[in-house]
Formats: structure tokens, C-alpha cells, sequence
């Protein structure tokens, strides 16, 4: 009697090879919305440390908000960069970077890959137009420059200091 040999058939191979390729096809979605979801949550994380740097450059003027480019790289006037301006107050200038900010790149042109609400410029937080029509918990600071968590007008495609010092999405 001679040996059988157990090897797979070329059919299948090509099964196994198809249900791998299905199984990848229903994960690797999923792997990109965490990736996304880890991105935003950084984000999140540092505008949080950049309301403590705030914090204490509140303190230091007095409450008074600074002054400075809504976007810098234009040089539409001499006002200093917001990550300048807060520069003394954050542990690192990386803090000023959302790692969704890939495409525009606005950390490396403006300095920060968030906005800055020049609007509150030279005045205490209180006295400008949209906290005293909404209260400080609806007054953004400083938010992401463009929605870089998701499609814009969705929830969670953007990153929003409020004046009231806490992180979320607008409302």
C-alpha cells in the first residue's frame, strides 16, 4: 500500500485565502475608526493642557485675554502667534499640534493646528459678545482650524476650548 499524500487542493487554498481577505475587508475599518477615535482623543487631550497654559496666562494679565493672529503665515498684521504668545506657559510647543492635522499642516505654518478666537483679544473673557449672550461654557477659545476628526457639520469633527477652560464640540 502506498502513502496518500495530504496536501490542500488549489480550490482550497483559494477558500481560505478568500475568507482571510473577507475577514481583513470587516476589520480593517474598524482598526481605521480607532485610529481616528485615538487621533481626536490626543487632540482633546492637548487642548486640554493648552487651557492650563491659558489658565496661567490668565493669571499672569490679569484675565485679560491675548491679543493675537487669527492666522499668522498671512501677515495680515504685526500681532504675535498664539503659540508664541502661550509659549511660556506650555510644557512643549507639540502641545499645539492635533495629530489629525496632516493634509493642511497648519502646525507647521501657523504654529499651532488650532485657531485662536482673536475676537476675545485685549479683553476679560466676560465682557465679550458671545459670553455675554451664552455664557463662557459656549465662548470658543481656540478650536481645531478645520474639522480633521470627521465630515465638517458632524459631531466630533472638531476640537473646541471653551472659556470656561473645559474641551468638547459644540453644542
Amino acid at each position: 500500500m502506498g502513502e496518500k499524500r495530504q496536501a490542500f487542493t488549489l480550490v482550497e487554498l483559494l477558500i481560505v485565502v478568500s475568507i482571510i481577505g473577507l475577514l481583513l475587508g470587516m476589520v480593517l475599518p474598524s482598526l481605521q475608526r480607532a485610529k481616528q477615535i485615538a487621533a481626536r482623543t490626543v487632540c482633546a487631550t492637548n487642548l486640554h493642557a493648552v487651557a492650563v497654559g491659558f489658565r496661567m496666562y490668565l493669571d499672569d494679565s490679569n484675565d485679560i485675554m491675548p491679543v493675537a493672529a487669527a492666522m499668522p503665515s498671512l501677515k495680515l498684521n504685526d500681532e504675535p502667534r498664539i503659540a508664541d504668545v502661550l509659549a511660556p506657559h506650555l510644557g512643549h510647543p507639540e502641545t499645539l499640534r492635533c495629530p489629525a492635522d496632516t493634509e493642511q499642516n497648519f502646525y507647521e505654518s501657523e504654529g499651532s493646528s488650532y485657531e485662536y478666537s482673536t475676537m476675545l483679544g485685549g479683553r476679560k473673557v466676560g465682557e465679550g459678545f458671545m459670553s455675554r449672550h451664552f455664557g463662557e461654557s459656549k465662548t470658543p477659545v481656540m478650536y481645531d482650524y478645520e474639522p480633521f476628526h470627521g465630515p465638517a457639520g458632524t459631531s466630533g469633527s472638531a476640537n473646541y476650548l471653551f472659556a470656561d477652560m473645559h474641551v468638547g464640540d459644540l453644542e
